[in-house]
């Protein structure tokens, strides 16, 4: 498939009554903006996860507790969380169509408070387990409902940067993992590990009382036959209270169109629903590009950063929790860092750019990390080379982050019209876990049967990867989240809008509002 066209202006388009540009000069899109923190945090708990595993493995501790895991116990612990994430898959549609975004992020952020209870409270590999189990399968439903609420209730000049953001939540809840970890691995005792096991659910429990502030998601009040409130949220946060503000209309009525063809196509069963993947070329499409993102997400060598960070760097020389610990937290600051920035940039480089670079600098990453490793296992007197898989550690994320977090987020959540988003989430996630599994699973029991040779099998397929995507996805830059379906499901160019050169241009114009012709 060839990239899409570029999609043109329509100068037709309704200008924005407030300047989006400072938006924090603005009561109401200021309180939007800061309540959206809540559900940004939704992604957090995995990326605790990832990082709180890696800096156990350092825990002297830990490991001595149960009994120093290594090859398919170690996996048993990591691969615990994606398969009771997997369970809880059938749920997500269930409860945040029926009972509203809101419902999907705070039933998973209570699951998710049990689950780092148990956890925390773990006295033997059983409980562990199951605690694990039980998170994942919170997370799944904070995730899957995290992204869509974020997109639907964003102010549309914002869309592309809030949605890109949400992946971003990720490097956070490493962060805090790596440095809890690296702050309490001298003590004494089982609370070394047992403080931020419990951790992991403090983010769920802000959610469960942040939620209730949170504006629900107009599609969603719209699709329960409630108009009404749905265009009050509108001109509430997107027009500072004026429901007959131009802009306002236009989104009130398009999503009222979309929504009610929507609904006309809606087959009535959870298969048949599913199974509407299948039935046009457009759906088929994102079905397939659901499935691979999913795949490149998962089995880019990240893994290895995410979840056997202490293996990689006991091969390199760099034995001490000490040195681990370190590493990991000082690591997962940069990752954050670099995931705030390289999240401002789909809207200005486009979508499909950053994947392609994104893989190119991970293969290069991955390369050289497999090349020092081999180096360093021939010689280990050559210190020179562990050094070298150190620095191109640190250089894996950002290089990762910059196609694969923020804007992996904001494309899988885009392509998905309204009544396919939560169901296009579910299998986003289906496949996630169980890439997820499977890597979690198989490293542990590669790197202990092959040591580095190990990192070849990712090195080639990350060049799979960089092709499928060359092939596969079409450019999603530029038109509103109601109008992307048309790149799949096709329209007439005249009709689509440029929402993100329009956003760019009103912020430094704000003028008298025009109608859509």
């Amino acid at each position: 498939m060839k990239p899409a066209k570029p999609v043109p202006v329509n100068d037709g388009m309704p200008q924005s009554s407030i300047d989006t540009k400072h938006w924090w000069r603005y009561k109401n899109l200021r309180n939007l903006n800061l309540l959206m923190i809540f559900p940004l945090l939704s992604i957090f708990t995995l990326g605790f996860d990832g990082s709180l595993m890696n800096g156990l493995q350092a825990v002297e501790q830990w490991r001595e507790y149960f009994d120093e895991p290594t090859g398919a116990t170690l996996g048993l612990f990591n691969g615990a969380y994606p398969i009771g994430g997997l369970i809880a898959i059938p749920l997500i549609s269930s409860i945040s169509d029926r009972f509203g975004r809101r419902a999907g992020i705070s039933t998973g952020a209570f699951i998710c408070c049990i689950g780092a209870a148990l956890q925390g409270a773990a006295q033997n590999v059983a409980m562990f387990v199951v605690g694990r189990g039980i998170l994942g399968a919170g997370s799944v439903l904070i995730n899957a409902s995290g992204a869509p609420l974020i997109t639907e209730i964003a102010h549309p000049n914002q869309r592309t940067t809030a949605t890109a953001l949400f992946q971003t939540s990720y490097a956070l809840g490493s962060i805090i993992a790596a440095w809890t970890t690296f702050s309490t691995f001298r003590i004494q005792g089982s609370a070394s590990w047992r403080i931020p096991c419990a951790m992991q659910g403090l983010p769920s429990a802000l959610q469960i009382v942040g939620l209730w502030f949170v504006p629900e998601s107009p599609r969603w009040l719209i699709s329960r036959g409630r108009d009404e409130d749905a265009l009050a949220m509108l001109a509430k946060y997107h027009a500072e209270g004026d429901e007959n503000d131009t802009l306002v209309q236009f989104e009130f009525n398009q999503i009222r169109e979309t929504l009610a063809f929507d609904t006309a196509n809606d087959r009535g069963n959870t298969f048949s629903n599913y199974w509407e993947f299948m039935r046009t070329p457009g759906n088929r499409l994102r079905f397939a590009i659901l499935t691979w993102c999913a795949c490149i997400s998962q089995m880019s060598g990240n893994a290895f950063i995410s979840y056997y960070l202490s293996p990689i760097l006991t091969a390199a020389g760099l034995t001490t929790s000490l040195q681990q610990t370190l590493i990991n937290a000082t690591s997962q600051m940069l990752s954050w860092f670099s995931a705030l920035y390289f999240a401002t940039l789909p809207g200005k480089v486009g979508r499909r750019k950053l994947f392609l670079w994104a893989l190119a600098l991970v293969f290069i990453c991955l390369v050289a990390i497999t090349t020092g490793s081999a180096v360093f296992a021939e010689n280990p007197s050559n210190k020179s080379a562990g050094y070298a898989v150190v620095a191109f550690i640190y250089l894996f994320s950002p290089a990762y982050n910059l196609g694969m977090t923020g804007n992996l987020g904001l494309y899988i959540t885009e392509i998905l019209p309204y009544n396919l988003r939560l169901r296009g989430m579910a299998v986003f996630q289906f496949w996630t876990l169980g890439f997820i599994a499977l890597s979690t699973f198989a490293i542990p029991v590669g790197l202990e049967d092959m040591g580095w040779k190990f990192y070849t099998i990712f090195i080639g397929w990350v060049m799979v990867e960089f092709g499928v995507v060359w092939w596969l996805y079409p450019e999603t830059k530029g038109p509103p989240l109601e109008e992307i379906c048309h790149i799949f499901d096709g329209v007439p160019e005249k009709d689509t809008i440029d929402m993100e050169k329009f956003a760019a241009k009103e912020s430094d114009q704000q003028g008298n509002v025009k109608h859509i012709h």
